[in-house]
């Protein structure tokens, strides 16, 4: 009998050891998951948030904000005029791109932004049928 309580040990610890390296394996893949995930967004780290913008003059204001939807980057502007969700929202190098419709009705007017990213604040310029305009904001906490 002695063999076989011998056997029950060694097999005892030789579960353990199985069980060690299972979780082990676990830990691993949820560590690759968290740095895939944490890869993913840190490209638009600087971006994603809520940012205050107005135009130089400050007669124009705007609330921009940039999220991660299902992986890809999306983004809304405020304004007086209402809300509109960015279209073509590019970001790269620290430069950030989109146009906004203004409008309803059928009647919409294009306003192309672009703008670097510098930390928590912004300069950049705005484009309209109307003409150009200077404009500069800064990341809300």
């Amino acid at each position: 009998m002695d063999w076989m309580h011998k056997g029950t040990l060694t097999g005892s610890h030789e579960m353990r050891k199985r069980n060690r390296c299972f979780l082990a394996a676990v830990l691993a893949l949820l560590g690759l998951f968290a740095a895939s995930v944490l890869a993913q967004e840190s490209p638009y780290k600087d971006l994603l948030g809520k940012w205050d913008v107005q135009t130089e003059d400050g007669q124009y204001t705007f609330v921009w904000t940039f999220v991660l939807d299902k992986g890809e980057l999306a983004g809304t502007s405020v304004s007086n005029s209402g809300e509109f969700k960015m279209e073509n929202l590019k970001y790269e190098n620290g430069k950030v791109t989109f146009l906004v419709n203004v409008g309803s009705g059928g009647q919409t007017m294009p306003i192309q932004f672009s703008a670097v990213i510098e930390g928590d604040a912004l300069r950049g310029g705005l484009s309209l049928q109307f003409g150009e305009a200077n404009i500069a904001g800064k990341k809300k906490k």
